[in-house]
Order: structure tokens, then C-alpha cells, then sequence
């Protein structure tokens, strides 16, 4: 069954090289870009593997075990990363394995980090593919095949697959099958994608970037077909176009399924919700207040003030896209989009809406809102206990009880979070990396967000690390991406002993 399933998902891969191909075909007619050989090669050994795997496990119909679906779902992502980097050195946009597999890496877990330094003068094909990934990405590679080739899963426990790659506490069935509620999300995902691309076009971009770019702004992934990302279009109408749709990229899908079906009282009782829109208000009020005050207060040097939106209009057009794409995790940069220039006033929220991200549910990075309620609820739960001995309390996330097994798995996310970063940290800066760009570089890449600071920041890209750090942080997307316990679980012995 592994293989079947292992074997459809390079298929799909194929399937997706092949309409890359497509592009650059129409380019190479167009303009003379080369690449289609390069799209057409790659997804010919890919499916040429996937079809082998496909039929050695045809005849297997023995179904996926919970522990065969953390594995399934891990090695998905290697193996969709291993041959979705063939293309960038066979097009010779990178030199080097380790290049292509971090930005593979970067693109399917919808990271955004990036070695190009050279992105306008890449050839259509390669920005396509680039966009492409992250959309694939965004609501899952598994949960893609759970929609629509569900037979290859026939008898598992769909539950666990979809769960081993959606981010959560929990999983939603919207449908009476996970089948059928894998294609109720990507149906809603879709949509976006369409309505995004369609308000992108009728503005400045044209239709092959308001397409690439409505795909990396649903999944929110943050690639774009420009170096300066959206500031390269300087368009007001272009930013505020973009903050639309990653915040509602931000907000858990199943929220649309119960305004199409008018359940307007679940949405007016979601928390995370509230939660995610007063965070996205709050800290754009906040930068906001630090740019007015900046100037009045000796909080920022010249050279600070000099790169801070000068009028209020671009003040709030600022704060908003930055809060924006840090909550949704998406990473694009708008038309003021350096914050390394802004002081250090800006760099500590900065970092912490990266840490935080999106709803549950939905294509955003980070730890999720509901984690971090539940944390704080937590907290004021103990207190309370504290001080009143004999009373018990409960944990309530719209006005439903979260179970104590939610919770320790909440706590232990935490301190799994904690030590990775301590680790992490240890072993770039052992790597010759500043502990400052160490820092913000895994926070970055473990929340898949994609800027960091310093060298890897907005103005710069991720080329320049040590090639370990390199592979070091492409690890921490994947981890990341699968929020930690899918990953982990494989280095564990007892999971290999488990039957």
C-alpha cells in the first residue's frame, strides 16, 4: 500500500512538471526561453518511478497502519523535494544540490526563503514551478491525493494521513469522509486562487504574474516573479489587494464552508478567529504608533527614520501588509518592506507574529493562534488553581472543553519548540553563522515565514550560509511544515518496534 500511495504522489509531481513544461514551451515560442526540455526530462523520471511504484503495490491491499501514515507523509515531502529540484540545476539556476534542495524545500513547505539573488532574470518556467510548489504545498501534498485519487488510501485510516500533515490541534471532518472532506478544502482553495488571481490582473500585474502570485498568496508562501517581491510593483492597490487574501489565507478554511452554508453562529463563536483579527488590528496599531513616535521620542537614529514611512497613508498601508504577511506567514515585502532598516524598536514583534502565525486549518505557518490560547489559558487555569485549591477548572476554546491530552500535547509542543531552537541556534552559530542571523533564521524557517534578519533578511537572501546551515534549516522547514510530532516521531525507537 506505501508504495501505491508513494507512487501516486510522484505522479501528481509528474503531472504538475508536465504543465510547467507547458509554460515553458509557450514561452520558448514566445521569447525564446529555454527550459521546456529541462521540465519535460524531469517529469518523465519522475513519473517513469512513480508509475514502478504504483504497480508494485497495485496488488497490495493490505491498509496503511496509524504509524505507516506518519512515515507515508514524511517521506512525501523528501522525495516530492528530491525531484522538484532537478529542474533549477538541469536549468542551471543553481550549481549545487544544496542550493536546489533548500529552495525545493523552501517552495513545497510554502517557506519563502530563497538563494536566488537574480529572481527577474530567471525564465518564466522557473518562477512558474517556483509558484507552483508552494500551491501544491499549502494545503498538502497528501491531503491533494486524499481529494482526488482517494483509492489509493482505500481501507486506511485516511484520519491519520490527513491529520499527520494538517496543522492543529485537531481535525475538522466537514464531510462524512475525510475523501470528501479533503476536496470540500482544496474546492474552497481553489476558489481563492481564482478570485485572487483575477483581482491581481485587474490591477498592474499582468496575467502571468497576477497567476504566480495568487498562488504563493493562498498558500501563503511568500515566492514571487520579482526580487523586490510585491514592493516591485509600487502599487498601493497591488498591497492592499494582497493583505485581503492572506488574511483570509490566515483564517481556517472550514470558516468558509460555514458562511457558504450560512452557519453564521460557528463563526461568531470561533475564538481562534477573534483571536487571529484582534492580533492583526493590535499590531498594526502598535507599528503604527512606533512609526508616529519614532521621530518624537530619539527611538530611532537618522538613518532608521529615513527608511520609516514618511505620511500617514503609507504608515498604515505599511503596518498593515507587514503585520499582515508576518500573522499569515506568507513573507511577501510591500514597497517599504525592510525592517532591518527600521531599528530594533520593530524587530521584536517582528519576530514574534513570525513565531505565532495563522488559525489552525488553515495554509498558514507558525505555531497557530490556538496554541498559543490554549498556552495563556493554561497559565491563567493554574493561577486560578493556585489561589483556589479546592476548585477545579477547565480549558474552553469557543465554548467547547479542550481535553487534557490536548493540552499536554500543547505543553510538550512548547518545549519541543524550545529545544529545537536551542539546538538549532548552538549548531549555525558552531556553523560560522551570527547568533543574531541564527536566531531569526530558524525561527523563520521553522515558522515558515522566509525573511530573517541580518544576511538572510529582507534585503538579502539565504545563499551566503554555510552549506550545514543549509540543510540544517531545510530540515527545519520540513519540521516545521509538519508541525514537529510527524518528524519526530521517526527518530524515535519505539516507533520502528511498534506493530
Amino acid at each position: 500500500m506505501k508504495s501505491k500511495l508513494f507512487g501516486a504522489l510522484l505522479l501528481i509531481e509528474a503531472a504538475a512538471l508536465l504543465l510547467t513544461a507547458a509554460v515553458a514551451w509557450h514561452y520558448q515560442r514566445m521569447t525564446g526561453e529555454t527550459g521546456t526540455n529541462a521540465f519535460l526530462l524531469t517529469a518523465a523520471l519522475t513519473g517513469a518511478i512513480g508509475l514502478l511504484l504504483y504497480n508494485i503495490g497495485r496488488n497490495n491491499h493490505d491498509p496503511l497502519q496509524i504509524k505507516d501514515s506518519f512515515l507515508v507523509v514524511a517521506l512525501a515531502w523528501v522525495l516530492f523535494s528530491a525531484f522538484g529540484m532537478l529542474p533549477f540545476l538541469i536549468c542551471g539556476t543553481v550549481d549545487n544540490v544544496t542550493d536546489a534542495f533548500f529552495e525545493t524545500m523552501s517552495g513545497f513547505s510554502t517557506t519563502g526563503a530563497t538563494i536566488l539573488d537574480n529572481i527577474d532574470h530567471q525564465p518564466h518556467a522557473i518562477l512558474f514551478w517556483r509558484s507552483l510548489m508552494q500551491w501544491l504545498g499549502g494545503l498538502g501534498i497528501v491531503v491533494f491525493t486524499l481529494a482526488f485519487i482517494p483509492s489509493v488510501a482505500k481501507g486506511s485510516k485516511k484520519m491519520s494521513l490527513f491529520a499527520a500533515e494538517a496543522p492543529g490541534l485537531s481535525v475538522e471532518k466537514l464531510a462524512p469522509t475525510m475523501g470528501a472532506t479533503s476536496r470540500l478544502l482544496w474546492t474552497i482553495y481553489i476558489a481563492l486562487t481564482l478570485l485572487c488571481a483575477i483581482a491581481y490582473h485587474i490591477g498592474p500585474m499582468d496575467r502571468f504574474d497576477a497567476v504566480c502570485h495568487a498562488l504563493t498568496t493562498i498558500a501563503t508562501g511568500g515566492f514571487s516573479t520579482h526580487q523586490a517581491s510585491i514592493g516591485h510593483f509600487q502599487s498601493g492597490y497591488v498591497e492592499y489587494v494582497c493583505v485581503f487574501f492572506m488574511l483570509l489565507s490566515g483564517i481556517n478554511f472550514a470558516m468558509y464552508y460555514f458562511l457558504f452554508n450560512r452557519r453564521f453562529d460557528v463563526i461568531r463563536r470561533n475564538e481562534e478567529l477573534r483571536w487571529y483579527l484582534i492580533a492583526i488590528l493590535g499590531f498594526t496599531l502598535l507599528f503604527m504608533a512606533r512609526f508616529y513616535f519614532a521621530p518624537r521620542y530619539s527611538f530611532s537614529t537618522e538613518s532608521q527614520l529615513a527608511s520609516h514611512p514618511q505620511t500617514w497613508t503609507d504608515r498604515i498601508r505599511t503596518s498593515l501588509f507587514h503585520v499582515t504577511a508576518l500573522l499569515s506567514n506568507t513573507g511577501f515585502q510591500g514597497s517599504n518592506y525592510d525592517y532591518d532598516l527600521w531599528g530594533r524598536l520593530f524587530l521584536i514583534p517582528t519576530v514574534l507574529m513570525m513565531v505565532v502565525g495563522g488559525c489552525a486549518g488553515s495554509t498558514s505557518g507558525g505555531i497557530k493562534m490556538v496554541r498559543v490560547m490554549v498556552l495563556f489559558k493554561y497559565i491563567k487555569k493554574t493561577i486560578n488553581e493556585l489561589m483556589h485549591s479546592s476548585s477545579m477548572y477547565t480549558i474552553k476554546i469557543s465554548g467547547q472543553t479542550v481535553e487534557e491530552v490536548s493540552v499536554r500535547r500543547v505543553l510538550s509542543f512548547f518545549s519541543l519548540v524550545i529545544l529545537l531552537f536551542v539546538v538549532n541556534v548552538v549548531l549555525l552559530t558552531a556553523a560560522g553563522m551570527e547568533f543574531e542571523d541564527a536566531t531569526v533564521s530558524f525561527l523563520t524557517c521553522f515558522s515558515n515565514y522566509g525573511p530573517g534578519s541580518g544576511i538572510t533578511g529582507p534585503s538579502g537572501t539565504f545563499d551566503n550560509i554555510p552549506d550545514f546551515a543549509k540543510w540544517l534549516l531545510s530540515f527545519d522547514m520540513l519540521v516545521g511544515r509538519l508541525e514537529i510530532f510527524t518528524i519526530l516521531l521517526l527518530f524515535s525507537p519505539s516507533f520502528w518496534r511498534t506493530k
